[in-house]
């Protein structure tokens, strides 16, 4: 098969991000970018796709492109998913216990629940949720460094301190208080 001066270009690529970077140059329709990656791979049987797409996310070109846009986005998913309305959340033992429950991840490492469904549950804004889901990271951290078995009644009492004092005490170092 004969190749173009520019097609040669793509497929003589040393690495995943010269291959991105030579695609972003070139004038070549998508279609035919994807071919020449397609058999890109197949020359350089060390690489992967992921490979590719991790090159691809970590070009500027793609990561400017990806975040056009995203402040109105995130305005908006924030607007749209505020379940405030019933007043402020109460983060009692009792509700806690359930967004320890409901705070589970799939066996792919996804959480069960996404932000917002956990959001629409607790009546609060999904900032609310990602700052329980933070600090119950941290509680699982305090307790994995310290070697000591995480109930749901340890991880309650625990998630109930600051972000601070949880970042603090994972660091080993002691709260100004």
């Amino acid at each position: 098969m004969d190749f173009t001066k520019e097609e040669l270009k793509l497929l003589l690529s040393k690495t995943p991000h010269e291959l991105i970077d030579n695609s972003i140059k070139s004038k070549l329709p998508s279609g035919r970018k994807a071919f020449l990656t397609r058999k890109w791979l197949e020359k350089k049987s060390k690489f992967t796709i992921e490979d590719i797409k991790h090159a691809r996310n970590v070009h500027p070109f793609w990561k400017e492109r990806k975040m056009r846009g995203s402040a109105e986005r995130n305005e908006e998913r924030r607007y749209q998913h505020d379940y405030t309305d019933k007043g402020e959340v109460s983060w009692n033992e009792k509700t806690i216990l359930k967004f320890i429950e409901m705070n589970q991840k799939d066996k792919n490492g996804r959480y069960e629940y996404r932000d917002h469904e956990m959001a629409k549950r607790f009546h609060t804004t999904i900032a609310g949720i990602q700052h329980y889901r933070r600090k119950f990271n941290l509680v699982m951290g305090i307790f994995e460094k310290e070697g000591t078995g995480a109930t749901p009644k340890r991880i309650a009492v625990l998630i109930g301190q600051s972000e601070l004092t949880l970042r603090q005490r994972l660091k080993g170092r002691r709260s100004r208080s």
